[in-house]
Formats: structure tokens, sequence, C-alpha cells
């Protein structure tokens, strides 16, 4: 028996998606991105990370460590590296799940928070929680993405 009471066999099938994509982006302020994903590569499982590099420093999160905030502000002199902030009280909504700074929040207060913004947007009226609309952005980046590749050339994402 295999993994999770599945039978792990050695018969292939052909792939009919990719393994692995990269693509960058010009955003409508002037700033660059990559984007990149694969589903067979080996490291982080679940990682979802960003990192922002600018010309007075630069900034990173990650799934993976998602209680810590990594900032790096101007030169450094001749200490170069990045100065670690640890999720406490004052940022969003750690307070109601965290007494102190350096206490882990779980994936599952992550939930929490959003299905009450979800039900704060269902009963008030607003527009806290990701959307359909926000659901329909990020898929026409992919469109985007794709049709980028099939043309070798820049691809204007639709705004819907």
């Amino acid at each position: 028996m295999g993994h999770g009471g599945f039978e792990v066999g050695e018969e292939r099938g052909p792939v009919l998606n990719e393994d692995w994509v990269a693509a960058l982006g010009r955003l409508s302020g002037g700033a660059h991105a990559t984007l990149e994903s694969s589903r067979v590569a080996r490291g982080h499982r679940s990682d979802y990370a960003l990192e922002v590099f600018g010309t007075e420093g630069s900034a990173r999160w990650s799934f993976t460590r998602m209680n810590k905030f990594e900032v790096m502000i101007g030169e450094g002199g001749t200490e170069h590296g990045y100065t670690t902030v640890l999720a406490a009280p004052g940022h969003g909504d750690y307070a109601r799940f965290q007494p102190g700074p350096g206490i882990p929040m779980s994936f599952d207060d992550l939930k929490t928070i959003e299905a009450a913004a979800f039900l704060s947007d269902v009963t008030r009226g607003t527009h806290l929680a990701p959307s359909a609309a926000d659901g329909l952005a990020a898929a026409e980046v992919c469109e985007a993405i794709v049709r980028s590749a099939a043309s070798r050339s820049w691809e204007a994402v639709a705004q819907g």
C-alpha cells in the first residue's frame, strides 16, 4: 500500500499539462513581477511567497514562515541582510488569537479571519474578503500568461 491508503504503482500516463511555469509581468505602476509555480519540484510544500525588491530595500514573506516578515532597508554598510519582524498584536487580527509577539498563528486562524471577513461582507455590504471578481481577475492573469506563451510577446490582462 502506498500513501493515504492508495496503492502506488509504476504505470505512467501521458502528461497533459505543464509541470512548471514562470511568467514575467509589468504592473500598471511600472514595476516588474515574476510568477513561478511547479507541481513536481522538490522543496517547500504549499509555499506561497512574496518578495518585493526596491532601490531602498526589500521585504519578503513566505507561507511556510507566515509569522515572520523579513525586511531589509538601505545599503546596510558592512552588515547586509534582513531583519525579521515577528507577528504581534497590532498586526491585523493577530491580537484576537495570540497575547504577545512571536507566538505563531495557524492556518486555521487565518481561515477564521477569512470567514469573519466573508460574514462581515454579507451582513454589512462591505468588500473585505476575496470575491468572485478577485477569482476572475486571477483567472484573467492566467489566461494572459497562456496567450503570451503562444504569441511569444507581451499580452495585456483583461480588466474584468
